[in-house]
């Protein structure tokens, strides 16, 4: 009660017991919401969020890390209470494990994810302790593309086993679009008179507007035009394409494309269809600038990691090379000025 008069007397604190228990429940939720577990974290706050707000495939990637590495390891750990150590112990089993640096990198990402939103929301300070653990770096880019024989190759394979599967590797590699922005193609965004595609669900958040190839064209030409909203790819069932066409892999393995071949990055994925597109583009002459516009590329960076030069284009500029070498200078033949007499 001395308190409480006092309180009254100077006007700090609560005046009254009522306000004063009131006070000491906010401040008891208080103390509960800083020291939330990750997993009770994840539940009530990240995954809402990230289900409705990432990508589909960047979320199903975010909770499979969780539920199979994070998770099990620091799910009943107060969040605020990880630490870097923690992280490490968690590197080293996942490589003992035998997953790669790239997948150890995607959980870690993950768990930034959540540390990041929790400390937009006020429950946590300083760096993520991410920070404090050396991934290294990872060098994941993808060196082979097709030649235009092995995907003529791949595309009867697929044709033989899938007909929707064929449309749909067929359109990839006429446009270079991600899987996911392929999948997400609606017939609105498709004119056939001017024959070009819009791709709207970009990894970049910007439409990409596309010309058709011919090949593309007589594709959809022949397709029963479906509802602006209508996805214009489906799979056999009529659904939504999420991963990669079994009979694509089926086909891969069929023409041995990736026999022998151990290192992941050597190994021809849907994704190398990307890599197909730009380079053939790069080996017919088209101008980097347009290659990277159509492709949604804003650095060289990325050009030069999507785009190989062919071994015949190799051949013309070695060949190149060996005529400039042995050129022999021109005859000069001085200029001398006229006098008129």
């Amino acid at each position: 009660m001395r308190r409480l008069k006092e309180a009254a007397r100077t006007g700090q604190g609560p005046v009254t017991l009522r306000e004063k228990r009131q006070k000491a429940q906010e401040h008891r939720i208080e103390e509960a919401e800083r020291n939330i577990s990750l997993a009770d974290y994840w539940t009530a706050h990240y995954a809402p969020y990230a289900s409705q707000e990432k990508r589909p495939e960047t979320w199903r990637g975010e909770e499979r890390g969780f539920r199979v590495w994070l998770a099990p390891r620091f799910g009943a750990l107060p969040l605020r209470n990880i630490r870097p150590r923690d992280l490490e112990s968690l590197r080293q089993a996942m490589r003992e494990a035998g997953k790669s640096p790239r997948t150890i990198q995607h959980v870690f990402a993950t768990f930034r994810a959540v540390w990041v939103h929790g400390k937009r929301w006020g429950l946590l300070d300083g760096e993520p302790p991410t920070k404090g653990v050396e991934l290294g770096r990872i060098d994941n880019g993808r060196h082979r593309f097709l030649s235009p024989a092995q995907l003529q190759a791949l595309l009867a394979e697929v044709a033989r086993r899938d007909p929707n599967a064929w449309e749909f590797v067929l359109a990839a590699a006429h446009t270079g679009a991600r899987l996911a922005e392929l999948a997400a193609l609606a017939w609105g965004c498709v004119d056939l008179d001017e024959r070009t595609l819009t791709l709207v669900h970009t990894k970049t958040g910007k439409p990409r507007a596309f010309p058709m190839t011919p090949q593309l064209a007589a594709v959809l030409e022949k397709k029963p035009r479906g509802e602006p909203g209508e996805l214009v790819f489906t799979n056999s069932e009529g659904g939504r394409w999420k991963l990669m066409p079994t009979n694509f892999r089926k086909a891969l393995v069929a023409l041995g494309f990736n026999d022998g071949r151990e290192d992941r990055r050597e190994r021809i994925v849907f994704h190398s269809l990307r890599h197909t597109a730009a380079s053939l583009m790069l080996a017919a002459g088209v101008d980097i600038r347009t290659i990277m516009a159509l492709f949604g590329w804003s650095t060289m960076a990325m050009l030069t990691r999507y785009t190989h030069p062919g071994d015949e284009a190799k051949a013309r500029a070695v060949a190149a090379l060996g005529v400039a070498v042995e050129a022999k200078p021109g005859r000069v033949t001085p200029f001398r000025k006229r006098v008129e007499g």
